[in-house]
This record gives C-alpha cells, structure tokens and sequence, in this order.
C-alpha cells in the first residue's frame, strides 16, 4: 500500500504517544497509562483510517 507523507507524520505521532504512554506505565504503577495507551493506538487507527478515505495518494 503507497501512502503519503502526511500518512506516516499522523502514524509516527501516534506511535510515539503509545511509546511513551506504554514506558511510563512500565516504570511506575500507572494502570491509567496503560489504559491511555490502549486507546492512543484506537485514535491512531480511526485518524489514519480517515486519511486514507479522504486522501487521494493514499486511497
């Protein structure tokens, strides 16, 4: 699948997010990081899912 540059700043931004929500939920007993991660990497596929409907070099 080609995707644009646009497609992977949004999935790079998200990735980092879940890194660094996933990191400090590792380091301390923060059960709420690991929830916000969870759903950092839902808003992640529901934005780029919604790149790709209106993107023309990705769709």
């Amino acid at each position: 699948m080609n995707t644009c540059p646009k497609f992977a700043r949004i999935r790079a931004k998200y990735e980092q997010e879940t890194t660094y929500l996933l990191n400090h939920a590792a380091r301390s007993a923060a059960n709420g990081s690991a929830g916000l991660a969870k759903g950092s990497t839902y808003r992640m596929a529901r934005a780029l899912s919604g790149h790709v409907a209106r993107c023309l070099e990705c769709g």
